[in-house]
């Protein structure tokens, strides 16, 4: 309201030139003279050239029209929502294909099977799967994704899986890094990163170098993608590098992803 006195104090010698113009015209509509004849005939030409609303239009139009418009608005959200479902039925369709190409490709003996929950532990980091022993899984096989290594069944019942992922604080890999091949071993941090330990200094390793399996295992085989190189660092009075790399496959985002049932060439 005070807003509302301000702006009409402000405007004050507006507000009364109009109404001084509307007072002289009204005296001049309300007037006998010729003058005042031709003015009114003006605006009576005016006003029956404006188009006047269309009053037909009741309550119950009004309320029929809303309606129509909450019906609308319904099936616009049904239809944004069968886009999408149709959206990620192509997606799934799509790596369910490069999932089968893999499988095709590969010397190992692999079975894909199915995210069907994730674990809430604060101590273990764990998926499980829709296959088991009925499937032919057994407890330590490797479990991979198209990216990469994702861990290993630990607990498997006839049929379903838990995996142990690779981003378990307990978990621990065998690797080797770079183009030399450096061997150490991988000691996930947090998220999706991870550090290599036991890797000299000066062993060439860069950002970007690849982090495969070693080979030194029961359970891997070797050269499974693992990792990438994201950092190096050299300190002074020590005696190894610290080189903290990023798993390649991410397995909060994964929902189908492959047993390896035999390790084949390489074991």
């Amino acid at each position: 309201m005070r807003n509302l006195f301000e702006l009409l104090y402000y405007l004050r010698d507006l507000l009364l030139l109009l109404l001084a113009v509307l007072v002289s015209i009204m005296l001049l509509l309300t007037g006998e003279s010729r003058q005042s004849f031709a003015l009114q005939e003006l605006f009576t030409g005016i006003i029956g050239a404006v188009p006047q609303p269309n009053l037909s239009i009741g309550i119950s139009d009004i309320f029929s029209y809303r309606e129509e418009n909450q019906i609308l608005r319904q099936r616009l959200m049904q239809y944004a929502l069968l886009n999408a479902e149709l959206a990620e039925a192509a997606r799934e369709n799509e790596r369910l294909r490069s999932m089968l190409q893999f499988t095709k490709e590969s010397p190992y003996q692999l079975r894909v099977a199915e995210v069907i929950s994730r674990g809430a532990s604060s101590i273990l980091s764990t998926v499980t799967l829709n296959v088991g022993t009925k499937h032919g899984v057994e407890p330590n096989f490797p479990v991979l994704a198209l990216d990469g290594l994702l861990g290993k069944t630990m607990t498997v019942a006839s049929n379903a899986s838990v995996v142990q992922l690779i981003t378990d604080r307990n978990f621990r890999l065998s690797v080797k890094v770079g183009s030399e091949g450096v061997r150490g071993i991988l000691i996930p941090l947090y998220g999706p990163f991870a550090e290599v330990t036991g890797i000299p200094h000066n062993s060439g390793i860069r950002p970007g170098d690849r982090v495969l399996t070693s080979g030194f295992s029961d359970i891997y085989p070797k050269n499974l993608p693992v990792a990438l190189v994201n950092e190096v660092v050299e300190a002074p009075g020590e005696n190894f590098s610290r080189v903290k790399v990023r798993f390649q496959a991410e397995p909060s985002e994964v929902e189908h992803v492959f047993v390896m049932g035999g390790h084949g060439p390489g074991a």
